[in-house]
């Protein structure tokens, strides 16, 4: 096999097209091949969707923290595997378990993933190299209500409940007082080691209660070398269910191209560069959540890893090729991009207003009709039970949207809004 790119226990299923795209566009082929851990195979194989493209591309089962299993699969492939890539965050561990095995292929040191995927050394790490771009934040480990009672002392109501080792609104709340805060602790240590398991996190679970900030929300990809310099994808705007009045922090709609001035993209790439730089992030992409305050730019998370949707939304608005791009920076080739827009991307999670039972679903065919519909994938019908994405739950709906007009686009998602009703019975 010529160019072979190991993927460490999932693979993306765009990641097919987008290599054949990539191929007729370069004519440079990429073989992909799965090392998955055997002792998760079947639940990551479950969580993390690959069930459908199985049979697409080789799936070697590794024991990883075996060292002769290791060496014995990479054995098969030398000299041809020319990269190492971790497409999903829950895959972080056996990706660093991988690397020492491989030192003449590019990838980020073992500690720079641990400091981009743990919350708490990424704010330890960013305060370090400038508190003006990390919130405060203070760590509970158990329910203790004296230590809880303390928080007082160090940030000021409202606050964020989030755990640290997990990525998106999962499980993050927001308290307006001591009252509430005590109460989602609570609730949040009941549910995180059920969380923990079900989205295979490694980690030891503990929650992290930081200030919380106002202003509008964005994210963007970047492309870092081996040096450390980045390239910068077209930022995206996400409007939270919060922001919705609904009662989650999930991002309900991503949009790019955004209306972001130069001054305001230059102004937030720097952030997101000194993010970068204090975790320490080379041969990799990284995935930043970013908040626009009225005290400047903030940064809420960093990962090593291509942002969710990213690849169809960069895609239809830009034309650019996220996941071939993410895998020629991993190989040390220029990744191909440009700033140009052909059009207007969205996507949508869409929850149920309540928790309980799904009892019905009106306007999938409305949804389906409208002129900037691409896509809808439905993770959840009637008779299976609905929760908030602060309860571990998935989006009932995921819908992609492009439109050439912004103005259509923002019209259609307005009809989902209204059109789109979901009908629970309550717990």
């Amino acid at each position: 096999m010529k160019k072979t790119v190991i993927f460490i226990n999932a693979i993306r299923p765009a990641t097919f097209e987008a290599l054949e795209m990539h191929e007729m566009a370069t004519g440079e082929k990429i073989v992909p091949v799965v090392f998955v851990d055997k002792k998760i195979k079947k639940r990551i194989t479950e969580r993390n969707g690959q069930t459908d493209h199985i049979d697409k591309v080789p799936f070697i089962e590794v024991d990883f923290d075996s060292p002769k299993s290791i060496r014995k699969a990479l054995a098969n492939l030398a000299p041809n595997a020319v990269g190492i890539v971790s497409q999903y965050e829950n895959s972080m561990t056996e990706f660093k378990k991988l690397s020492p095995y491989v030192p003449y292929l590019l990838a980020p040191s073992e500690s720079s993933v641990t400091w981009s995927t743990e919350k708490k050394f990424m704010r330890e790490l960013m305060g370090a190299f400038d508190q003006k771009i990390v919130p405060k934040y203070v760590e509970i480990h158990e329910p203790n209500e004296s230590m809880i009672e303390k928080i007082e002392d160090y940030i000021t109501f409202p606050v964020i409940v989030k755990p640290s080792g997990l990525e998106g609104s999962l499980l993050v709340a927001r308290a307006d007082n001591l009252d509430e805060l005590k109460s989602i602790v609570l609730r949040s240590f009941e549910k995180i080691n059920e969380a923990y398991d079900i989205w295979i996190k490694r980690q030891k679970p503990f929650l992290l209660v930081e200030e919380f900030m106002e202003g509008s929300m964005y994210s963007i990809d970047s492309y870092i070398d081996r040096y450390g310099d980045a390239v910068h994808l077209p930022f995206v705007k996400i409007v939270t269910g919060h922001s919705k009045g609904l009662q989650d922090f999930y991002g309900y709609v991503r949009t790019t191209p955004t209306e972001l001035t130069k001054t305001d993209i230059d102004q937030a790439t720097t952030t997101v560069e000194s993010a970068i730089r204090a975790v320490g992030l080379r041969s990799t992409t990284s995935h930043t959540e970013i908040m626009r305050t009225a005290d400047g730019w903030k940064i809420i998370e960093i990962g090593p890893r291509i942002g969710g949707y990213r690849h169809q939304m960069y895609l239809s608005a830009f034309g650019i090729n996220h996941i071939a791009n993410d895998i020629l920076n991993r190989i040390g080739k220029k990744p191909i991009t440009q700033t140009k827009h052909n059009g207007f991307s969205a996507m949508l999670n869409i929850y149920a207003t309540g928790e309980g039972t799904i009892q019905d679903i009106k306007g999938t065919d409305i949804v389906s009709s409208l002129e900037s519909h691409i896509s809808t994938k439905q993770n959840l019908t009637v008779g299976d039970n609905a929760l908030f994405a602060r309860n571990n739950g998935d989006p009932i709906f995921e819908i992609e949207l492009f439109n050439k007009n912004e103005d259509i686009l923002n019209s259609d998602i307005n009809v989902i809004d209204k059109e789109l009703i979901i009908t629970v019975q309550d717990k």
